[in-house]
Formats: structure tokens, sequence, C-alpha cells
């Protein structure tokens, strides 16, 4: 109950809210003494999560919601309890896999004319008084555009990776700590062992040394492990061989966590999972795993973190850079933006940045000059309760 109305009441002024302020949230909560209580200011989600729960296990099942954030249940704020509410809608498997919602997304967009550069390294933006004027592409080519969206990381910006002109359009994220990374195996094999749904989550007796690890830039010997069985999602029942992702938390690189590391992530994985009675055949290689430094490669200027900045401390939501920057013309989406990572969220990104170009180019346009000959007069026009078609009926 506290989830939703958690959830309810912070979906429109937060999740939808294109740029959320402290001053609109606080008499947002004002007006609203329940919804304060839910909030349990002052509280992180471990705190709330011991208060309600007698049973450590449920403490730290629930606690584990700091990690779809990127966060620590130790350090977020209580108030993220609300993602057990979003979960609790639905969780959705596209057909075909996440790729076939990419492409879906493409060819949307490639019928209303869009045209796809693949393989073409962006290298600058060309910016001039303040205002985008295109993208420069690495063979020198620069493409003209009055209106550009930026989907990697913001931190790429701010540390000038596109150029030093581009370095104001999202500058707190140089300085703001990040968020955390991710050992990710992902390979094919026949599991034996415990009956494994679609998610899985392996947990470790005590989820506090593993967080307090991991903000010091170490991994524990047996942390906790999220399996998806991917085939497992499916109408299908899967064959002998399936498909299999595995994940477990690591600290992004500015924390500086050993090389030697990554040497060891699969005795931690899979000598933790054996202990559990779960064992794959065959096991898989270094080459199945994507660890921190492979995800900066992928993710210029990320550091690593899967999540873009930490979401630690009550303030960290409204310090995510917006779809709308300083720069005319310049947008943000994906998961570094508000509202934050995920699809459904870098979704929503997405759409706030849309918003704002059409608010923006609305507001711009000069209209046609228009003259009327003549001089009729009319009665102003009586209006009745017919709503317009932005209404909801």
């Amino acid at each position: 109950a506290r989830a939703r109305r958690l959830f309810d009441g912070f979906e429109q002024p937060i999740i939808r809210a294109p740029a959320p302020t402290l001053g609109k949230l606080a008499s947002y909560v004002m007006a609203r003494p329940a919804l304060a209580r839910a909030m349990a200011p002052g509280a992180t989600r471990a705190d709330l999560c011991r208060r309600r729960f007698d049973d450590p296990r449920l403490a730290q099942l629930f606690g584990r919601y700091a990690t779809y954030v990127g966060g620590s249940p130790y350090k977020v704020p209580a108030l993220l309890s609300l993602i057990w509410q979003a979960e609790c809608a639905g969780v959705w498997v596209p057909r075909g896999g996440m790729s076939a919602l990419a492409g879906a997304l493409a060819e949307c967009a490639a019928a209303r004319g869009a045209t796809f550069l693949y393989n073409t390294p962006a290298v600058e933006l060309d910016i001039s008084n303040g205002k985008i004027g295109g993208v420069v592409l690495e063979d020198g080519m620069t493409l003209r555009a009055e209106h550009v969206v930026f989907n990697g990381d913001p931190r790429a910006l701010a540390t000038g990776l596109l150029g030093n002109a581009a370095q104001r359009a999202a500058p707190q994220t140089a300085r703001l700590p990040r968020s955390l990374s991710a050992e990710v195996w992902a390979f094919a094999a026949k599991a034996s062992g415990p009956e494994l749904a679609h998610h899985n989550v392996f947990f470790r007796n005590d989820p506090e040394p593993e967080f307090r690890a991991l903000e010091e830039g170490r991994l524990v010997e047996d942390p906790t492990l999220y399996i998806c069985a991917i085939d497992r999602g499916l109408p299908e029942p899967p064959g002998e061989v399936e498909r299999f992702e595995i994940i477990a938390n690591a600290p992004p690189l500015n924390l500086n966590p050993a090389e030697e590391e990554t040497q060891k992530c699969h005795r931690r994985t899979f000598s933790t999972l054996q202990s559990q009675g779960l064992t794959f055949t065959p096991e898989p290689g270094l080459a199945a795993l994507t660890h921190p430094r492979q995800w900066e490669k992928l993710f210029p200027a990320s550091l690593g973190a899967l999540y873009g900045q930490s979401p630690h401390g009550t303030m960290a939501a409204f310090r995510r850079p917006t779809a709308r920057t300083s720069l005319k013309g310049l947008y943000l989406a994906g998961g570094g933006a508000h509202p934050g990572a995920g699809v459904p969220m870098a979704t929503l990104s997405a759409r706030h940045a849309a918003e704002a170009i059409l608010t923006d180019r609305t507001s711009t346009s000069p209209s046609r000059p228009t003259a009327m000959r003549g001089g009729i007069s009319t009665a102003s026009a009586t209006t009745t309760g017919v709503p317009s078609r932005s209404s909801p009926s």
C-alpha cells in the first residue's frame, strides 16, 4: 500500500515531469500529509525495510530494488519504494528479444523519413554563439541540423568528448558520483540444480558487506547474483540448452577497482552458484563476460556506470540532466538523462526530448503575415462543455 501510494503520488510530479524542481515537489507534498508520511523523510531504503519487515530476508529482497537505479539500499532514499509498484504493473518480454524492439523503432522511424548512419562516429558538435549547428563526423563531414538529440552518457559532453563548446550542456555530470556498474555474463548452457523461473536472484546471507565493498571499489567473493533464464520467459518451453544472463553489481571505474578482479569474476560467479546447487554445462569463458571497462568502451565517458549519475541522496533526482540543455537546439535522451535508466525510463526521456523540440519550434516559428479585407464584426463565440482533442474523455 505504501509503494502504491508513493508511485501514484510521484509519477506525475517527478517521473513524467520534464524538469522536476525541489520547490514544486515541496509544495506538492506539503498539500498531501499522507504522502509526506509515506516518504519516510530522512530514511534510506534499508532503514524503511528494517522497520517494516520482521524477516531480514524480506528486508533484503525489497532493499534490492535500489539496484534497479544503480544504487545501494543503504544510500538511496526510502521514496524509491515506489519501484516495487512499477514492477508490479507488469514485466514484458519482447518477441525476438530486445534487439527486435530496437529494430521495430528503427522501422517506425524510417517509415516517417528518418535515415540511419551506422558505424559512423561523431567527433564534435558544431556550436556557434550558444546554438547548435550540426554534428561533425569522423571523416570531417558535418551534418547540418537545428535540433540535435544526444543519447549517449551526458558525461561525454561535460568532459569534452564532443568538443569544448558542448561542455556546458550537462556540466554537473563531470563532478557528481556515478552509479553502479556490473559484471554481466551472456551464454548458452544446460542448467542443473534448482528449478529456475525467468527472473531469479541468489542472495548472499548479509547484503551490507557487499554494498560497503562496492562503495570502496571492491568486490566480495560471494556476491548476490541475478540470473535471467531468457528462454523461460517465452510461451514455448525451453530446450535442453538455454540462454542465460547473469549480473553481479560492480563499482564504476572512478572507484579504481583492481585490474585482477576481472580474472576472479568467473570464480566469484560460478563457485557461488555451485555452492547453492546450480551448475552450468559448459561453464562460459571470459569471452562471455562484459565488465566495467568494456561498458566504458561501449558508452564513452560513462566510467562503466550503467545508470548515469549516482541515485544516492534526496537531491539526486534534481541533479540529473533533463531533456532541454542550456545550448539552444541540443537535447538529451537516454538512461543518463531524467528520469533514468531502463527501457521504459529511457523511452520516457525521449518523449520529453521530443516534446521540448516541438515546444521550442512552435515558440520560435514566426507567423506568416496575413490580412483580412473589410470590417466584419462578430460577437464572441459561446463555448460549451465539449472536450478538446487533448482533454481526457
